[in-house]
C-alpha cells in the first residue's frame, strides 16, 4: 500500500486545529472534549499563525523549521491536527521515536482518525516495532472494514510475524473484495516460501483467471504445478500454451520436461526434437534440454544413452561449447565409463582452461583409479592457469602425499590454506601429513582449527582422536570425539577401528574387541586392523588368537619388521 505525504494548503489550517468536519472524527471521548475546549481568541490566533508558518516550511521541505512552528502552535492550543503535523515532520527528519510520541497524542485526541493511526503505524514499522504497528492496523480495520488498503496493510504486517494470520487475512480480502492480483501474488509467495507448492499453484491459477491472456503467467502456473508434483495439471497448462503459441520453443522444452518427469520418453523426445533440430535457436536453450535429461539420470539411469545423444548432438552442432563436453564427461562418471569421462573432461580443459571444474573432474577420474602420477600431471598443468584455485592445490597436495612427495604436498596444501583458511579438506589433509611426520604441535593446531570451523566434522573427529590414541594423550576426550564420528558414520571401517583402538588404550578390552572385530567383518580389512585385533587378544591373554591375527596382518604387510618381531617374541615365550 502506498503512503502519501500530503502538503496542506493554508486554507486548511482549521483542520489542523481539530475543527475538521471529517467523518473519521469521533465525538464522544474525553480526549476529544479536551481538544474541543474553548481557548481564548488571542491564543487560538497565535496557534493558527504558527500552523500557517509550519505548513509553509513543510511545503518547502524545511522540516526542522516546521517542527519548531508546530511545537509553538501546541504551546497555545493542543489539537490533534498539530500533533499529526508535528509527527509527519519528525518522520521526515527520520526521528521516528519523536514522531511516534506526537502521533500517539494525535490518536489519543482523535482515536477514530484513520490517517493518524496509519501515520503512527508507519513510524512503528520504521523502528521495527511490528507488534505495535499491528495493533494500529487491527484498530484501523475495525474502524473501516470496507477499506481494502487497510486490510492489505494488516495482512502485510501479519506476514512478517504471524504467517497463518496473514493467509487468513488475505482470504478475508478475497471474500470481501473478490480476487485481487496483488493479494494472490502474496499468497503465492508465502506458500512457496513454506514449501506448500500446491497451495501456491492454486493461488496462481486464480491469477490466470484474472488475466487469462497472460502467457507468461500461464507458463509460471505450469512451473508451479511441476513444483507441486501435479504433472497432470502441468500437462494441461502446457498443452494450452502450445496450442496458443505453437512456435514457442521454450514452452516446448518445458512441455517435454513434464513428459520426462513422467518417464513418457517418446512424448518427451517428440517435443525436444523440435528444439534440438532448430538451427536458429541459441545453444543455451539446447543445453537446457540436455540439463533436463541429466537431472532425470538420478531417478532413472536407463536414460543415460538418450542424455548422451542430446549432448552429443549439441557438441556436433556447437563444437566450441565446452559445457556440452562437461556434461558428457559427467555422464561417463555416472555410468562408470572412465574413457568417456577422460576424453570429454580433457576437452573442457582445452576449451575452457579458466574453468577449474574441468581440471578437477579430469583429475578425479585418475584419483578414483589411484593413479596419483596422472593426477599430478593434470593439476600441475592446471596450476599454470589457476594458481589460486583452492581445489586444484588441495587435490594436488593429496596426490603428492600419496606419491611420497611430502615437501611438495606441504607446499601446495599450505598454499591452498592461504587461499581459503576455512577449507576443511585442506586443513585435514595437511594435519594428517604433519601427524605422520610427528610434527604434533602443527597437526594439533590444525585439528583444533578444523574443529572451530565445524565441531561435528566426522573426518576431523576421527583423525584427531586416532592421533591422540596413538600418543596415549587425552584419551577421554578422544573417546568422546570418536563416538561423535561413529554416530554420523556407524559403518565406517576406519572409524570403527579408531574407537576400538581408543578403548584398547583405555584398557577396556571387551569394547575394543567388539569394534575392531566389526571393522574386520566389513571385509577388505588391512594389516593395521588385524594387528590391532592381535594386540587386543594379547592383552586379554589369548596368545593363540593374537598370533592368528598377527600372522594374517604379516601376510598383508610382509615388510612390517616390528610386527614380525612381535610374533617372534610371543612364540618364544
Amino acid at each position: 500500500m502506498k503512503t502519501l505525504v500530503v502538503t496542506i494548503p493554508i486554507f486548511c489550517v482549521a483542520a489542523f486545529l481539530g475543527c475538521s468536519g471529517s467523518k473519521e472524527a469521533g465525538s464522544g471521548s474525553a480526549a476529544q472534549h479536551e481538544e474541543q475546549k474553548a481557548v481564548s481568541g488571542p491564543a487560538h490566533e497565535m496557534a493558527k499563525q504558527h500552523m500557517i508558518n509550519g505548513s509553509l516550511f513543510e511545503m518547502k521541505g524545511e522540516h526542522a523549521q516546521a517542527v519548531l512552528e508546530f511545537q509553538d502552535a501546541l504551546r497555545y492550543e493542543r489539537s490533534s491536527g498539530a500533533y499529526f503535523a508535528l509527527a509527519k515532520n519528525y518522520a521526515a527528519l527520520n526521528k521516528q521515536t519523536l514522531a511516534i510520541d506526537a502521533a500517539r497524542d494525535a490518536v489519543r485526541l482523535q482515536p477514530d482518525n484513520l490517517e493518524y493511526r496509519r501515520m503512527l503505524a508507519g513510524s512503528y514499522v520504521q523502528i521495527f516495532e511490528l507488534d505495535s504497528a499491528l495493533h494500529q492496523y487491527e484498530q484501523i480495520v475495525k474502524l473501516d472494514s470496507n477499506s481494502i488498503d487497510s486490510w492489505f496493510g494488516l495482512a502485510r504486517l501479519y506476514q512478517a510475524r504471524k504467517p497463518e494470520k496473514a493467509l487468513q487475512t488475505y482470504d478475508e480480502i478475497i471474500n470481501r473484495f473478490g480476487p485481487q492480483w496483488e493479494v494472490l501474488l502474496q499468497i503465492v509467495e508465502m506458500h512457496n516460501s513454506t514449501g506448500n507448492f500446491l497451495k501456491a499453484a492454486e493461488a496462481m491459477k486464480r491469477m490466470t483467471e484474472i488475466d487469462p491472456s497472460n502467457l507468461d503467467l500461464q507458463q509460471s502456473l505450469g512451473r508451479a504445478y511441476m513444483r507441486a508434483n501435479q504433472t497432470d495439471e502441468a500437462l494441461k497448462v502446457y498443452r494450452d500454451l502450445i496450442e496458443r503459441d505453437p512456435d514457442n520453443l521454450e514452452f516446448r522444452t518445458e512441455f517435454g520436461g513434464v513428459y520426462l518427469t513422467r518417464k513418457e520418453y517418446a512424448n518427451a523426445n517428440e517435443q525436444f526434437d523440435r528444439v534440438l533440430t532448430n538451427d536458429t535457436l541459441d545453444v543455451e536453450a539446447k543445453l537446457r534440454v540436455g540439463e533436463l535429461y541429466f537431472g532425470q539420470l538420478e531417478k532413472d539411469s536407463t536414460i543415460a544413452p538418450v542424455a548422451l545423444k542430446v549432448f552429443d548432438t549439441i557438441s556436433r552442432r556447437h563444437p566450441k561449447e565446452w559445457r556440452a563436453y562437461w556434461f558428457i564427461g559427467a555422464i561417463g562418471a555416472i555410468t562408470k565409463n572412465d574413457s568417456l569421462s577422460l576424453v570429454n573432461f580433457r576437452r573442457v580443459t582445452e576449451l575452457a582452461s579458466w574453468n577449474a571444474d574441468g581440471w578437477v573432474y579430469l583429475s578425479s577420474v585418475f584419483l578414483d583409479r589411484n593413479d596419483f602420477q596422472s593426477v599430478v600431471t593434470v593439476l600441475e598443468s592446471a596450476l599454470k592457469t589457476l594458481p589460486d584455485d583452492v581445489r586444484v592445490n588441495s587435490i594436488l597436495g593429496i596426490a603428492y602425499s600419496r606419491l611420497g612427495r611430502t615437501e611438495d604436498a606441504i607446499r601446495v596444501l599450505e598454499r591452498a590454506r592461504t587461499i581459503d583458511p576455512k577449507d576443511l579438506n585442506t586443513i585435514t589433509q595437511l594435519a594428517l601429513i604433519y601427524d605422520g611426520l610427528k610434527r604434533y604441535d602443527e597437526s594439533d593446531s590444525l585439528y583444533e582449527a578444523a574443529l572451530r570451523i565445524d565441531p561435528n566434522n566426522h573426518l576431523t573427529l576421527n583423525n584427531y582422536s586416532y592421533s591422540m590414541s596413538e600418543r596415549g594423550i587425552q584419551l577421554q576426550r578422544a573417546l568422546e570425539m570418536a563416538k561423535k564420528a561413529i554416530e554420523q558414520q556407524p559403518e565406517n571401517q576406519s572409524y570403527l577401528d579408531t574407537i576400538g583402538w581408543i578403548y584398547f588404550k583405555l584398557g577396556i578390552y571387551s569394547e575394543a574387541e567388539k569394534y575392531v572385530k566389526k571393522a574386520i567383518e566389513k571385509g577388505n580389512a588391512n594389516a593395521v586392523l588385524y594387528e590391532h585385533m592381535g594386540d587386543i587378544y594379547a592383552r586379554m591373554n589369548d596368545t593363540e588368537r593374537a598370533l592368528e591375527q598377527w600372522n594374517i596382518a604379516l601376510k598383508l604387510d610382509a615388510n612390517n619388521t616390528a610386527l614380525r618381531e612381535k610374533i617372534q617374541r610371543s612364540t618364544t615365550r
